[in-house]
């Protein structure tokens, strides 16, 4: 049964979960329409199907009944010619070829269900009055009840049996709710409402799963605002160093390269002597060593923006190629064992390993005062396999839960958009363990197409 409430339209009912299953003793016309016609309202308003049976046992017409409806929902007609509604004559609904068969009826409803699902409507709601049965044969009155409530109780479904009072004696009346979660009738002018202890455990239960649940949609969101403040926070930082280093390196650079250039261009021009082909020459060979290291910062800037080993050489390669670059950058020892020569990951699989990577390495550089990183990548079980050890302080529980946490969470974030796990692992003084697991397919080739 679904975890959760609905609402019933009832008053003094509130909120009832799926696979609820009730019955009504009513005594006049006005009683029943009072319960059903706020019942469907609220199905309908839901996006709810809704199917009221009005069977022989019933005080009220299908035209009585569509006529109250008309009065409470003004946009009935929207409904109909959408097929939200259906109301049902008695021998339409429970009787097949003219007979009445308890486990095929109940089994109509289960298949009703189905139908409404696949049109895109939530769930179902419905009533019906067995009540005729009693005239037939009242074993199988509570037979099929019981049948029914079996059928309900694991279904998106809402499921009202209304019963008169006049027409029934207090040991059917007894017998009937006993097939049913609670039972709504009259006492001295006012609705009253018996539930079984089940049903208000239950309740109790749904409510306090639904009050946790949104504190962790509170709590989540709040997870997510920070991680999206943080990363476009970090995407301004990124452009800002990138537009730096462009302006100051490689601006620098272009316009001393500018400016020997028209000096080359002004010795050119004129007759030369030895001497001033000489410093000319001298002049293009640092001009020379100026344009190449100009062109080593244009890769490393590209580099940094996306790896080309990458997309040329692959994941191995390019994981390789970034424990060289954390190993001359950093100064700390990285001990690097790798048993793959090619890992089955489509593109954006890869990418997100080594952002995932990188984002491990940034953090234990700029936290973790580790002297030895250990890096190990592998296949085992069926999974990609990569884990990233350093020996340093060692992550604690509340800097995992904490603000600062937020490059962790956009690890997680990356993981789950591939359905990888990744694990964060802390021993106080012994360093920090980050581990990550992603499903591999046949082929990557495969991957790609499907994606």
């Amino acid at each position: 049964m679904a975890t959760e409430l609905r609402n019933s339209g009832i008053s003094i009912v509130d909120g009832v979960p799926w696979g609820t299953h009730f019955c009504t003793f009513y005594e006049t016309k006005q009683d029943l329409l009072d319960i059903l016609v706020p019942f469907f309202k609220a199905g309908l308003e839901s996006k709810e199907f809704c199917l009221w049976i009005i069977s022989n046992s019933e005080l009220l017409t299908q035209q009585e009944a569509m006529s109250a409806l008309q009065k409470a929902l003004p946009d009935l007609d929207r409904h109909l010619s959408k097929g939200s509604l259906e109301l049902v004559e008695h021998d339409q609904w429970f009787l097949v070829e003219g007979t009445f068969d308890l486990y095929r009826v109940a089994q109509r409803f289960k298949e009703k269900l189905d139908a409404a699902l696949a049109k895109g409507y939530v769930g179902m709601r419905l009533n019906g009055s067995p009540a005729w049965l009693y005239e037939e044969d009242q074993k199988e009155l509570i037979v099929f009840e019981r049948e029914a409530d079996r059928v309900f109780h694991d279904l998106r479904l809402i499921a009202s049996c209304t019963y008169p009072i006049t027409e029934s004696g207090a040991d059917e009346l007894l017998d009937v709710a006993g097939t049913h979660q609670f039972v709504l009738t009259r006492r001295h002018g006012d609705w009253a409402v018996f539930e079984t202890p089940e049903l208000r455990q239950a309740k109790v239960e749904l409510k306090q799963l639904n009050e946790e649940l949104e504190q962790r949609v509170i709590a989540r969101t709040r997870e997510l605002r920070a991680l999206s403040e943080r990363l476009r926070s970090a995407r301004e930082e990124e452009g800002a160093r990138i537009a730096r280093e462009i302006h100051d390196q490689l601006g620098g650079a272009l316009t001393s390269l500018r400016w020997d250039l028209e000096e080359v261009g002004d010795v050119i021009s004129k007759p030369a002597d030895s001497a001033q082909l000489a410093a000319l020459r001298k002049k293009i060979k640092v001009m020379m060593t100026l344009t190449a290291t100009t062109l080593d910062t244009v890769r490393r800037v590209a580099s940094e923006l996306r790896p080309t080993a990458l997309d040329e050489l692959g994941l191995v390669e390019a994981i390789e190629w970034q424990v060289l670059q954390c190993e001359n950058r950093t100064g700390i020892a990285v001990q690097y064992e790798c048993s793959l020569e090619k890992v089955d990951l489509n593109s954006e699989q890869s990418t997100t390993v080594f952002r995932i990577l990188q984002e491990a390495l940034t953090n234990i550089l700029r936290h973790a005062q580790a002297t030895k990183v250990t890096i190990t990548m592998k296949e085992e079980a069926g999974e990609f396999f990569l884990a990233i050890e350093d020996n340093g302080k060692g992550i604690t529980e509340g800097e995992k839960s904490g603000l600062r946490s937020l490059g962790l969470l956009g690890m997680r974030e990356r993981a789950h958009l591939i359905g990888a796990q990744i694990d964060v692992i802390g021993m106080s003084g012994k360093g920090t363990l980050v581990t990550v697991r992603v499903p591999l397919t046949e082929s990557a080739e495969l991957m790609e197409d499907v994606q």
